[in-house]
């Protein structure tokens, strides 16, 4: 056989099996396995179904997409790296971009996680409609609740957790800020100054810590 030719059937070759490999990787439910889109460092590997991502070159950036009309976006800019965005369930959305580090995991119906405008962030959401954001530097926001939102942003090392169905955590405008709101229609609120900490685990309370180091509970 030509050497040439050889060459190119070995290419050929790999490249589908690499492909293989990444559907075989996140494969899951039947319906879901329709609605395939895999992108690493800037390329779209995989595409099937309604489902969409993408990825800005940069090592270590990869946006998985799984489910009926599902969104992953891991890095927008040049120099963002290291990105992980991945949603899965229809209606889903996962965005990590303008930063390196971040990771945005949706994993519900009509799920929200972005982890961007900075680096080391964490978005994570697990409830159905719910939604996280964490912006800024080694900031965590978790939504885990149905209905549920975690915001942190504007600070660095700050949580906000919303475990309640639909809960709202807010850690915004502060560094070592901690939200958490575990009851249902709580809402816990950790804002404008460092160190403050807010928990809600009564049904409807509202707890709100600002100013800098304070602390409230309902």
């Amino acid at each position: 056989m030509n050497r040439n030719l050889l060459r190119t059937s070995r290419r050929a070759a790999v490249v589908l099996t690499g492909a293989g490999l990444l559907v075989a990787m996140t494969a899951g439910p039947s319906s879901a396995a329709t609605d395939l889109c895999i992108s690493v460092n800037g390329t779209v590997r995989v595409q099937m179904g309604t489902a969409k991502c993408s990825s800005v070159a940069g090592a270590g950036n990869v946006a998985i997409a799984r489910g009926a009309n599902s969104s992953a976006t891991a890095g927008v800019a040049a120099g963002d790296t290291h990105n992980q965005a991945r949603a899965t369930g229809a209606n889903s959305l996962a965005f990590t971009g303008d930063g390196s580090g971040n990771t945005a995991t949706a994993t519900a119906t009509g799920s929200f996680a972005a982890a961007a405008l900075g680096d080391g962030n964490t978005a994570t959401t697990t409830g159905i409609d719910a939604g996280a954001t964490a912006e800024g530097t080694n900031q965590t926001a978790i939504a885990s609740g149905d209905r549920s939102s975690a915001v942190v942003r504007f600070g660095e090392n700050s949580i906000a957790t919303a475990s309640g169905d639909e809960s709202f955590a807010n850690a915004n405008g502060g560094n070592h800020n901690i939200a958490t709101a575990s009851a249902f229609r709580s809402q816990a609120l950790a804002v404008t100054g460092d160190n403050n900490t807010a928990i809600a685990s009564t049904p409807n309370c509202i707890a709100e810590a600002t100013g800098g180091g304070a602390t409230d509970s309902c």
